[in-house]
C-alpha cells in the first residue's frame, strides 16, 4: 500500500513539473486560448487584461454580468448589462440579444460565465468571450 501511494506521489509531482516546463517553454495558457469549432464559433476564455484591451480597441463590446443580485449589489464593471444565470428568465434575456454584437461574460471567477458563453454560443452567438477570473480578477487588476 506504501508502494503505490510513494508511486502515484512521484508521478503527480513528475507531471506537474511538466506542466509548468511547457508554460516556461512558451506553451499558452489556458485562459488565453481560442478553439475555434467547424461552424467558426469562438470558444475562448480571456483574462482581465485581454479584456480591457477588447473594450479600449472596440468601445461596442458588451459586458455581461450573469452574477446574482447580491454579488452585483457588492460591485459590478461599470456599463454591464446585468441578466442573473440563475433566474428563470436568462434563456429570453439572452433571446433579445444581438447575435452579431460582440460580448463578454462574467461572474465571480468564471464558472457560471463560462456556462452562459456555451448557452449563447447555441443560440448562434459568434463573438461571446468568458472572463478567466470573473469580477474577482477585475477587483484585482
Amino acid at each position: 500500500m506504501r508502494s503505490i501511494i510513494l508511486l502515484i506521489t512521484f508521478f503527480t509531482i513528475i507531471g506537474c513539473k511538466e506542466n509548468k516546463a511547457a508554460t516556461a517553454n512558451g506553451s499558452p495558457e489556458r485562459e488565453n486560448t481560442a478553439i475555434v469549432s467547424e461552424d467558426q464559433t469562438v470558444n475562448t476564455n480571456i483574462d482581465v487584461n485581454a479584456c480591457k484591451a477588447k473594450m479600449k480597441a472596440n468601445k461596442e463590446v458588451v459586458l455581461i454580468d450573469v452574477r446574482t443580485d447580491g454579488e452585483v449589489n457588492q460591485g459590478k464593471i461599470a456599463n454591464a448589462l446585468h441578466i442573473d444565470i440563475s433566474k428563470p428568465d436568462f434563456d429570453q434575456k439572452l433571446n433579445a440579444l444581438d447575435k452579431n454584437k460582440e460580448y463578454i461574460v462574467y461572474c465571480a471567477v468564471g464558472g457560471r460565465s463560462s456556462r452562459a458563453v456555451s448557452q449563447m454560443q447555441q443560440k448562434g452567438f459568434k463573438k461571446v468571450f468568458n472572463m478567466a477570473g470573473g469580477y474577482t480578477a477585475w477587483a484585482k487588476n
